[in-house]
C-alpha cells in the first residue's frame, strides 16, 4: 500500500490549479511569476510525494488524469480554507470593514450601478479596496468557483450549489421605442402586444437576452422574418439604434435614466416584468463583513423609487 507524503505546500497546490486553468506549463509559470522549470519541478515533486500522476503531459493542451480531476476539487477547497486563516489573523489588527474585495458585475448592470455605487462606497467605507471585473453571468459563477473573485452582482436567483445569494432590489422593465412607433400610443402595454419583427436584442450569453425573449413570447413567433438582424453586447448600442433608426427594445429601470430625445418609455401593465438583482458569493465566505458593506452601499446608491419596489406587483423573470 502506498503511503503518500502529506508535506506539500500551498504554493504547489496553486501551481496545479494554474496549470489546469491554462492547460500549459509555460503560460502557468508566467501567470505565477516563476520560471517554467521551477513550476514543473514543484508539480513533479508533489506527484512523487503523493504517489500519483496529476497531469497527462502527452496531451495538448495539458489535461488532468482521472485522479487529477478528483484532486483538483479538493485542492480548491484546501486553498479556499487556507485563505480564511490569513483573513482571521489580518482581522485582529484592522477593522472588519477594511480590506480588498474582488467584484464581478454583469455588463447590463455595471454602467448604470457602478457610477452611483463608487462614491457612496468611498464615503461610507473608505478602507475597502475594490477590484472590479465585468463578466457575464456564467463568467461570474466560474470565477467564484475558481476563487478568482469574492462576490458578484447579477440577476438572481441562479440556484447554484455552494453559492450563496443575497437579493437586493428589483428592476422593472419598460419598452423603449421612437415616439412615432405603434407602441408609443399605449399608456401601458401588455406582453401579448409585443412582436419580434423589430425588437433589438443582446447577444447570446447575456441573461437579460433570455428574459427579454421570454417577455416577447418568441416561441410563438418562430416564422417571424426580420430585414435587419443585429445583436449587441451593450444596452447603450440598442438604445442608440432605437433612437436613430427605429424598432424597440426592453430596458431595466436603471438603464432608462438617459434616453434619446426621439424615444419614449412605455411601462407594462401589471404584473410588471422585472429582474431581481442580488449578490452571489461562496457560502460561509471569509469576507462576509466586506460583502455586507457592499450590499449596504448598493442599496444607498440606487434611486429611492427602485429601492421601495416590492415583488408583489411584479413578474420576476427567471434567468
Amino acid at each position: 500500500m502506498i503511503n503518500p507524503k502529506m508535506n506539500f505546500s500551498l504554493t504547489q497546490l496553486e501551481y496545479v490549479l494554474t496549470v489546469n486553468k491554462y492547460g500549459h506549463f509555460g503560460k502557468a509559470a508566467e501567470a505565477c511569476n516563476v520560471t517554467q522549470p521551477t513550476l514543473s519541478m514543484q508539480i513533479q515533486k508533489l506527484e512523487e510525494d503523493l504517489g500519483v500522476i496529476i497531469f497527462d503531459r502527452s496531451k495538448k493542451p495539458i489535461l488532468l488524469t482521472e485522479v487529477g480531476k478528483k484532486l483538483v476539487d479538493q485542492i480548491q477547497a484546501v486553498l479556499f480554507e487556507a485563505k480564511k486563516i490569513g483573513n482571521i489573523v489580518q482581522a485582529q489588527s484592522m477593522s472588519a470593514q477594511k480590506g480588498e474585495l474582488v467584484l464581478g458585475v454583469i455588463p447590463t448592470i455595471a454602467p448604470y450601478l457602478l457610477p452611483k455605487l463608487l462614491p457612496v462606497l468611498e464615503q461610507k467605507f473608505p478602507a475597502i479596496e475594490l477590484k472590479i471585473m465585468e463578466l457575464q453571468t456564467h463568467g461570474i459563477i466560474e470565477a467564484l468557483d475558481n476563487d478568482e473573485i469574492d462576490v458578484g452582482i447579477l440577476a438572481t436567483p441562479i440556484h447554484k450549489s455552494k453559492i450563496h445569494e443575497m437579493a437586493l432590489y428589483y428592476e422593472p422593465f419598460s419598452v423603449l421605442c421612437q415616439k412615432d412607433h405603434e407602441y408609443a400610443d399605449h399608456k401601458k402595454i401588455k406582453y401579448s402586444s409585443l412582436k419580434m419583427e423589430d425588437v433589438w436584442l443582446l447577444e447570446e450569453g447575456h441573461c437579460l437576452r433570455n428574459q427579454v425573449m421570454d417577455i416577447c413570447a418568441t416561441k410563438k413567433q418562430k416564422n417571424t422574418h426580420r430585414r435587419y438582424q443585429f445583436e449587441s453586447g451593450n444596452l447603450e448600442t440598442l438604445k442608440n439604434l432605437v433612437d436613430q433608426y427605429g424598432g424597440y427594445t426592453l430596458l431595466p429601470a436603471l438603464a432608462t435614466e438617459s434616453i434619446g430625445d426621439g424615444t419614449k418609455l412605455v411601462p407594462f401593465e401589471r404584473p410588471i416584468p422585472a429582474r431581481e438583482i442580488g449578490l452571489v458569493y461562496r457560502r460561509e465566505h471569509y469576507k462576509n463583513e466586506l460583502i455586507e458593506a457592499l450590499a449596504d452601499s448598493i442599496m444607498d446608491s440606487i434611486p429611492e423609487e427602485i429601492r421601495k419596489i416590492r415583488p408583489k406587483d411584479l413578474d420576476v423573470l427567471p434567468i
